[in-house]
């Protein structure tokens, strides 16, 4: 069996406690996990989260530098003969729709490993000095997280526009209740979904330079993609809700509402390994949750408190 955790999570497990402290709390996880035969999983955005918030001025510097301690140090595993660390890297969203489609990787796989070794680095001995060293990278870091959230952002507001004589209205269906009543009605039907997987195909034919068309064959394939990612495509009808009653944060990429992408992102990461069914998310998510549990795939779920039983940190 092995675990993947989400940003919260980490964040739950060191808040309160000195870096001694987390440093020995990813001991007693690590020395658990080798006891059980669990193995560990590292999410490259859970990382870039944290990573992202690694600036003096945040207020949430403290506790994200010890989660990525956490994160890092407890999944790594050495390998003895090669002298360096390895373990299971979970990849965000770019790099498996070109791999499940096209088994190819993009400058995005590339760009991500970089992040890896940035987490090395930057948890190198707890030592929080090694955040002076690569402001530069967290910058990028951060940038790229919204960069991402920001493509899909773009994509339902050139889609308002295409309601609203190209002009931008996040209040569109908040104000033209028969459109709203269609908006979910369509939602309902399971029709939008489909129409969104469609669209992370889409990319995935763009980012490797090649043109989409409807065809017959690209049915089938994106039939098959619903199929094995179907819970994580689910995570962006909550956006589109969030459209249909017409928020007008959700023109902030910054708003915290977008990162349901980012949680969109550590499913499909999951869902992709062949062995998936030996893969547990650990999440307090109530979407994530409801999301897999809708799916049948309760039985890939661990609460906070259940995970801290099972590496003994807590009793029953």
């Amino acid at each position: 069996m092995e675990y993947l955790a989400d940003t919260n999570i980490y964040r739950n497990l060191v808040r309160g406690l000195s870096i001694d402290e987390v440093k020995n709390l990813a001991e007693v996880i690590s020395k658990k996990e080798t006891e059980e035969g669990i193995k560990s999983g590292l999410s490259i955005v859970v990382a870039m989260e944290l990573i992202s918030h690694l600036k003096p001025d945040d207020i949430h510097f403290d506790e994200c530098f010890k989660s990525l301690c956490l994160l890092y140090h407890h999944s790594k595993k050495i390998n003895i003969q090669e002298k360096k660390f390895t373990g299971t890297f979970y990849p965000p969203l770019n790099v498996v729709l070109t791999k499940y489609f096209f088994d190819e990787n993009t400058q995005y796989l590339r760009m991500y490993s970089q992040v890896l070794d940035l987490t090395v680095e930057l948890t190198k001995n707890y030592d929080v000095k090694n955040i002076d060293s690569y402001s530069k990278q967290i910058e990028t870091v951060k940038k790229q997280l919204l960069f991402e959230k920001d493509e899909i952002r773009t994509n339902y507001e050139n889609y308002l526009k295409s309601l609203n004589e190209e002009i931008t209205d996040w209040e569109y269906f908040k104000k033209n209740k028969t459109d709203r009543k269609e908006w979910f009605k369509t939602l309902k039907s399971g029709k939008t979904s489909f129409l969104v997987a469609e669209g992370l195909m889409i990319r995935a034919f763009n980012l490797t330079d090649r043109e989409y068309s409807r065809t017959e064959e690209n049915f089938e394939k994106l039939v098959d993609f619903i199929n094995q990612f179907y819970p994580a495509i689910l995570m962006n009808e909550l956006i589109l809700e969030q459209l249909g009653h017409g928020t007008l944060s959700l023109g902030d990429v910054e708003d915290g509402k977008w990162n349901t992408i980012n949680d969109m992102s550590i499913m499909f990461g999951m869902l992709f390994f062949s062995d998936r069914d030996n893969k547990v998310l650990v999440t307090e998510d109530k979407a994530i949750r409801t999301c897999l549990k809708d799916n049948g795939m309760e039985n890939k779920l661990l609460s906070l408190s259940e995970f801290e039983i099972r590496m003994g940190i807590k009793t029953v």
